[in-house]
């Protein structure tokens, strides 16, 4: 029996293939073939042998909706509104991103006015009903859209987060006039309170419903062809897995999908190891994704952006910059280096992968200060071709006043890290969290090159390099849990009459969750998680409080807020009104047992001599293949451990140990 997790990233598609019976992991790696992403797929299934017959489990995660949005895949999307209300997805919050820039312009609205139709109709904020809805009218809307060239057509009604009955009908009324057409109401997609975040996040998910509907639809035909007769699985942006017919309805949950995989797999990973307080650090090809995870939890957010535009569906909170291996190296308009955020991407990539690339990237800097292997073929792939990458770095030393090609090549390295520390302290320093006080999990096809320089930079002492780390994301895939999010907007001050009703909303929510997950067949095997979405009165976003046992007391739960509000801001609000915003409960199916050790054998048995650029020159360190170490081995830096897929350099003052589950644990020495 055997699972399979794909990730198709922007320069390479990862997949992991699991062996149950034999808890063995075997990992591929291919170029990304983004006019066909599932070529590369079949390519990396074809070579590690996979029997698609004999797959029980096939996950796949993918940044495919992401892409759609910020590209602008597909056609524009009607929007059916309360009536008064037309402009209200045009005006946003009237935030200027640049704030004392005199010629800051709005961004373009998500929906053009002739497709924004009005209907009468109205709800307190309360929920309850002030004028039905009138549909008369709304069949006139209908007759209006239907000659229209749009993909499809949300409906955003004000308040229907408390009572979505005028919703349900309108998309009734749709669908059953276009069942083929794509629809969403907000009230399935983000019933939360915040207009103008969810008819944003709705008008999205229309928007890039046809194209994730037909994208999954042939991934699935393709893979029955070649023999799996199982249910795709895809991952979330919260680090669960969803069906494929989920992930249809709600693609707006799968626009972090590939990257919270390597965050759910890190989780995994470090808390078995006995490390539950770590710092993530995922470097690609295209960019770098950093992450914190406390207690062993990933933190968690409903308020980020795509494109410009919010996303308010409930997500692994994920810092992203524009630094991967494939960055581009530049000089700006000061004359100084940077790197990214352009990239070679897989075609024609970085200029030591010989398909015709011209300028230097950070993976061309790392062969030619030794740390990547010039005779071995890049991700299992790629023959490296050091004279096109020196080439590519000598123009780019011309520009700078004729510096020496290495000594560019690691002031490239230097600047990634510089921008990788930066990321890192942003959502450390920012929070009154000190990064020292974590472990950094390194993983991506060039995390573990950066891991040691970029501990150093940042004062951290430990460093964990999981197995498979340039396959983490898809091993992530395969090790998560079945995930459904439900929230529901109450809105009330905290008092202990507001007790009994949270109570309520949280056994409807647990109730729906356990259904949802586990088909109502067995309710023992979910785990639910309770919060309550709580603010002081007058701020405008919420903040969880994970409710393990329901307060007995509206003096309980204000302790509990408290507590929550001085370990995120670093100030506790005693005296201030409180108020209860949502109930959220977040239900996981079984937990997937996966022992990712046993990873291919490509190695020799013992280390090789090699040289390693640094800043006082050229030193001697010693090259090893992880696949050969085993449990209690230790490398004493500088030194470079390769693998399929990844390769982590060992900086001078470091020491490596692997332990009893594979991990290899870096510590400063000496």
């Amino acid at each position: 029996m055997f699972w399979v997790g794909v990730d198709v990233g922007g320069t390479f598609t990862d997949v992991i293939l699991y062996d149950v019976k034999g808890r063995r992991v075997s990992a591929a790696k291919r170029l990304s073939t983004p006019a066909e992403p599932l070529v590369a797929v079949l390519q990396g299934l074809e070579e590690l042998k996979v029997d698609l017959s004999k797959t029980e489990r096939f996950v796949h995660g993918t940044t495919r909706v992401t892409n759609a949005l910020l590209e602008g895949t597909g056609k524009p999307v009607a929007l059916i509104t309360t009536a008064g209300f037309r402009d209200l997805i045009a005006m946003g919050r009237g935030h200027r991103r640049r704030l004392y820039s005199l010629k800051e312009q709005s961004p373009p609205c998500l929906v053009d006015r002739p497709l924004r139709f009005e209907v009468d109709e109205r709800l307190r904020a309360d929920g309850s009903i002030l004028r039905p809805l009138n549909e008369a009218q709304l069949n006139q809307v209908l007759d209006q859209i239907e000659d229209l060239d749009v993909d499809g057509v949300a409906v955003c009604f004000l308040h229907s987060y408390s009572n979505p009955e005028h919703e349900n009908r309108a998309l009734e009324l749709i669908r059953r006039r276009w069942p083929d057409r794509a629809s969403s109401a907000s009230s399935e997609v983000v019933p939360e309170i915040g207009e103008y975040e969810r008819f944003a996040t709705t008008v999205q998910n229309v928007k890039v419903k046809p194209f994730i509907d037909r994208y999954l639809s042939f991934f699935h035909s393709q893979l029955q062809e070649k023999g799996y007769g199982g249910g795709l699985s895809i991952m979330t942006s919260s680090g669960g897995v969803v069906s494929a017919d989920d992930a249809r309805r709600l693609p707006m949950q799968l626009a972090l999908s590939g990257p919270a995989g390597g965050v759910a797999a890190s989780a995994y990973v470090a808390t078995a190891a006995g490390f539950p307080n770590v710092i993530t650090c995922d470097m690609g090809g295209t960019s770098t994704d950093v992450c914190l995870i406390c207690d062993g939890r990933p933190t968690m957010t409903n308020h980020s952006e795509i494109g410009g535009f919010p996303n308010k569906t409930f997500q692994i909170e994920i810092k992203t910059i524009g630094a991967g291996g494939g960055s581009v190296a530049w000089i700006d308009v000061g004359g100084e280096l940077s790197i990214g955020p352009r990239s070679a991407g897989s075609y024609p990539g970085p200029a030591c992968y010989g398909l015709g690339g011209q300028e230097p990237t950070t993976t061309d800097a790392h062969l030619l200060v030794g740390h990547l292997d010039a005779k071995a073929p890049l991700g299992g792939q790629v023959q490296p071709d050091v004279k096109a990458a020196y080439e590519a770095m000598a123009r780019l030393a011309e520009g700078l006043g004729g510096i020496g090609v290495e000594r560019l090549a690691l002031g490239i390295i230097k600047v990634a890290v510089a921008k990788m520390a930066s990321a890192i302290k942003e959502i450390t320093y920012a929070r009154g969290l000190d990064p020292r006080d974590f472990v950094l999990l390194p993983f991506g096809g060039a995390g573990p090159m950066h891991a040691t320089m970029l501990a150093d930079e940042l004062g951290m002492s430990c460093v964990l390099v999981p197995p498979v780390p340039g396959n983490l994301s898809a091993l992530g895939f395969i090790a998560a849990r079945a995930r459904m999010d439900l929230i529901r907007t109450v809105l009330m001050p905290l008092n202990d009459e507001a007790l009994p009703h949270i109570a309520q909303v949280l056994a409807q929510l647990e109730a729906e969750g356990s259904a949802r997950v586990d088909g109502g067949t067995d309710g023992d095997s979910v785990e639910l998680q309770r919060s309550v979405g709580m603010r002081i009165h007058g701020q405008s976003f919420d903040l969880a409080v994970p409710i393990d046992v329901m307060p007995r007391s509206a003096e309980e739960l204000r302790s509990l807020f408290c507590k929550a509000y001085e370990a995120h801001y670093a100030y506790l609000p005693e005296s201030a009104s409180l108020e209860i915003v949502n109930c959220r409960v977040i239900a996981f199916g079984p937990e997937m047992q996966v022992h990712a050790g046993g990873a291919n054998a490509n190695g020799t048995e013992a280390p090789q001599p090699t040289r390693l650029y640094h800043d006082e020159g050229w030193v001697d360190a010693h090259s090893y293949q992880r696949d050969t170490l085993r449990p209690g081995d230790s490398i004493l830096g500088p030194a470079i451990v390769r693998e399929y897929g990844a390769t982590t350099v060992v900086g001078a003052g470091w020491k490596a140990e692997i332990d009893a589950t594979s991990n290899m644990v870096l510590r400063r020495h000496g």
